[in-house]
């Protein structure tokens, strides 16, 4: 039923976001008994799931009204930009969440019509969790200084915490510290889904979150809303933006540390089946 179009080329090393979505979005489609080629014309529907210089170097004969394309793509690239100045040339951009596609319309001037909002599913990991220690810092570009806040903070609360940084460790690592940990004080910077993220919570981690408010990578004239989870309710966590607030915010969180159930959020809106759903009503939308 769907093409999906990649270029292996950007996968190396240790699997990052875009790789993880690509083998998450092939799991979701197999779990739901969806037929799917890769790079491979077969079907009907074709989906380009990145673009930027190389994508439309790759993938040119795609750029035509059968196309979706996303949800990885670089608007600052040339292309990129020229793939949002020119609505002829595909049905959708699929991005994957809300302040992304209010960043394509207010900044780049897409048609918001244009544009759907899909997540990739999230596996289903919650099991029995063997705690061992009180805390696992996920720690992603941030400030030094902030990391050294944050340190003090569990410090002070005679906690025990353990590190993983974006970029250092590997899956079956990562994993095996968050089912070990109570909880997790997320130290994050925007992100676009967050996959390791809801990851943690498929886990059952529950979320203490210094949060961001704006996205400003590129600079302030690029600034929109953001955050550092932008799937998020209630069964999650607790979360806080100023520093001044974080006492307060942890005093809640760690009193009802119990109640927290992140592993339900994910089941709910982010499991295989719901992202599966929401792709096809895109897909099959007109």
């Amino acid at each position: 039923m769907i093409n999906l179009w990649y270029d292996t080329s950007y996968f190396s090393g240790r699997m990052g976001g875009p790789e993880k979505l690509v083998k998450n979005l092939q799991s979701s489609l197999s779990d739901q008994n969806i037929p799917f080629s890769i790079n491979e014309d077969r079907y009907e529907k074709n989906i380009l799931i990145q673009y930027d210089t190389i994508g439309h170097s790759k993938h040119e004969k795609l750029e035509h009204s059968s196309c979706f394309i996303g949800p990885q793509v670089w608007p600052f690239d040339p292309y990129g930009k020229f793939l949002l100045d020119n609505t002829k040339f595909y049905n959708k951009i699929i991005v994957p969440s809300k302040w992304v596609k209010d960043l394509f319309i207010s900044k780049f001037g897409c048609p918001a019509d244009k544009i759907s909002i899909w997540p990739v599913g999230i596996e289903e990991l919650y099991s029995d969790r063997n705690i061992t220690y009180d805390c696992l810092i996920y720690s992603k570009r941030r400030s030094s200084e902030e990391l050294e806040q944050v340190k003090l903070f569990l410090t002070k609360h005679n906690l025990e915490y353990k590190m993983i940084e974006y970029g250092g460790y590997d899956e079956n690592e990562f994993r095996d510290l968050a089912r070990q940990a109570r909880f997790c004080f997320l130290l994050n910077g925007t992100e676009s889904q967050g996959i390791a993220v809801q990851e943690m919570m498929s886990l059952g981690v529950p979320l203490f979150v210094w949060d961001l408010r704006t996205w400003e990578d590129q600079g302030s004239e690029w600034s929109v809303p953001a955050t550092s989870v932008p799937y998020w309710d209630d069964r999650c966590g607790e979360r806080f933006y100023d520093i001044g607030d974080i006492q307060e915010t942890f005093d809640k969180f760690y009193a009802t540390i119990g109640k927290y159930k992140p592993q339900n959020f994910v089941k709910d809106t982010l499991s295989y089946e719901c992202s599966v759903k929401t792709l096809l009503e895109i897909l099959n939308a007109d």
